[in-house]
């Protein structure tokens, strides 16, 4: 049992050298641990965690399931576990995919080790540490004039809700008790919503409502 304080972490990480050195410098901190180190995501996704971790660092361009259909699936779990990606993909699909399927933070692997111990910290504490650049193209792309898709004028208010709330990243428990639903009626809502849209995820429902 990890003791109260500490800030349980998971690295999923196809490099077995820089999962390696995640872990010897996520472990030389006495305010973290370490509870899992995965290669893949369908390791991660099949692990049994005693308490699920606080903190998941993701890599994106994995073997077998991508680790942005990874953040997906951690997020619809019920717990309150936040992921910080890190990877080498630096293009815009990645990134706003990534941040649509909810994590919370977003580095590149040129990003020394001690940088991301710092911004595990900064996540755990509810910031969202992003790399140089990255953090200014997220804010660039809110300034630019949108075009909303048509298919928006479909949906119900209810359903334009809970829209907007999968697109901050929450999952459908922080949905239901911000909207006072019940989970099975966001489900409802979600999927009536996809048959509107003719999608099948929450990143494509996105994009397609909020091209950019």
């Amino acid at each position: 049992m990890i003791e109260q304080g500490i800030i349980a972490v998971a690295i999923v990480e196809d490099d077995g050298i820089l999962r390696e050195a995640f872990e010897e410098t996520l472990q030389a901190d006495p305010g973290i641990a370490v509870c899992g180190s995965f290669a893949s995501a369908e390791e991660y996704l099949a692990h049994v965690f005693r308490s699920p971790p606080d903190v998941v660092i993701m890599d994106l361009n994995l073997p077998g399931i991508s680790g942005i259909e990874c953040i997906r699936r951690i997020k619809e779990r019920p717990t309150a576990t936040q992921v910080l990606v890190c990877t080498v993909q630096d293009d815009d699909e990645s990134l706003f995919s990534a941040l649509c399927a909810g994590a919370t933070g977003y580095l590149l692997k040129d990003a020394r080790p001690a940088q991301v111990l710092e911004a595990l910290k900064v996540l755990h504490a509810g910031g969202s540490p992003m790399g140089p650049g990255i953090a200014r193209r997220v804010i660039a792309s809110f300034a630019k004039p949108r075009k909303q898709a048509k298919e928006f004028e479909l949906l119900t208010e209810r359903e334009r809700e809970v829209l907007e709330e999968l697109a901050k990243g929450q999952r459908y428990k922080e949905i239901a008790d911000d909207l006072h639903l019940s989970i099975d009626t966001v489900r409802t809502h979600v999927r009536n919503l996809y048959e509107k849209l003719q999608v099948s995820s929450r990143t494509d429902a996105l994009n397609k409502l909020y091209p950019r």
